[in-house]
């Protein structure tokens, strides 16, 4: 029985890296180049799943040699394979992605396989959400997709997260089915049209969304670490860990999969129905994501980069030798 149920995209990521990213005109010769599974939604699934939850990826390839490769991979991390179905006539989904000496990246997506979800498509997996405690959901699927998974978890008790990333403007009636929204600095500003660049700033852009819906926010700031902010008016910091990061590609994404792996953990104690955490629980969830981002940004590609649960739960050793 899924726990997690993530509804995104999936990619084949052509990850090059270089010293510097060109100029427009300039060509520059890479230092080597990979081929990962990728995409926000796969990324974001997986890394729950390597925390420990029972999830089920929710997303679409084409009937091409990428998405032979990412089914039989993904055959690896989930027990249940099924929600993934093959689409004829698109291909599967890319992303180009340039990383640079300070681990610093640049990505162009071709979303293929992944734009064909629509409103029916997402009724079809009611069954899937409805048995889920948490759904997890970023943008790079359709927007009516998105609305109507977050519709369907609201009327089936489940809890949801909205990692909104690509950002691009809500509808005013979506952020009401928003449990938890966990932008970084600049989708905040897109999604409020808002200055983010100060503290102040985001929490002011935070309590913008609160009164359009929104319960919860976590504003992650890079090496910053994050910002907790809620409708009832707690604000936490959440420092980073400070580590030599050589590809940033799957950070975001990371920290999302954590952030709902632990939601699921804490909802999973719970004798009866489904209750959203508390605001201790959510900045202990927090401070667990944080450590797992930590360790993803020590290794190249998105999903090789992704912590094991008992990586994460020996983080302190890990990182004593990582900062000496």
């Amino acid at each position: 029985m899924p726990m997690i149920t993530v509804i995104g995209s999936i990619n084949m990521d052509l990850v090059v890296m270089t010293d510097r990213a060109p100029e427009a005109g300039e060509t520059v010769l890479g230092k080597d180049f990979h081929q990962i599974f990728g995409g926000k939604g796969a990324n974001q699934a997986v890394a729950a799943a390597r925390c420990g939850a029972k999830t089920t990826m929710v997303g679409r390839v084409g009937n091409d040699s990428f998405g032979d490769t990412i089914l039989k991979g993904l055959k690896q991390e989930f027990a249940d394979g099924a929600a993934i179905e093959r689409i004829d006539g698109v291909p599967t989904g890319i992303a180009v992605i340039l990383v640079d000496a300070k681990g610093q990246n640049r990505i162009t997506v071709v979303s293929g396989a992944n734009h064909t979800f629509n409103e029916e498509s997402i009724e079809a997996v009611r069954p899937v959400i409805a048995r889920s405690r948490v759904l997890l959901l970023q943008l790079e699927i359709p927007l009516d997709a998105v609305r109507q998974s977050l519709a369907i978890a609201r009327e089936e008790g489940v809890f949801t997260i909205l990692n909104p990333a690509p950002a691009v403007e809500l509808p005013a009636d979506m952020y009401q089915l928003i449990d938890l929204l966990t932008p970084n600095e600049t989708e905040l500003s897109i999604l409020t049209g808002l200055p983010t660049g100060t503290r102040p700033q985001q929490i002011e852009a935070a309590r913008t969304l609160h009164r359009r819906g929104v319960k919860s926010l976590i504003v992650t700031l890079g090496s910053y670490g994050s910002l907790y902010i809620d409708h009832e008016k707690n604000v936490k910091h959440i420092p980073a860990y400070h580590v030599k990061a050589i590809d940033t590609t799957a950070a975001g994404d990371c920290f999302n999969g954590a952030v709902a792996c632990e939601i699921d953990r804490t909802l999973a104690k719970r004798l009866t129905g489904i209750f959203a955490p508390t605001t201790d629980e959510l900045v202990r969830a927090i401070e667990f994501a944080t450590k797992a981002s930590a360790i993803s940004v020590t290794k190249i590609g998105a999903q090789p980069s992704l912590p094991y649960r008992h990586e994460i739960d020996d983080f302190d050793d890990w990182y004593r030798a990582h900062t000496e």
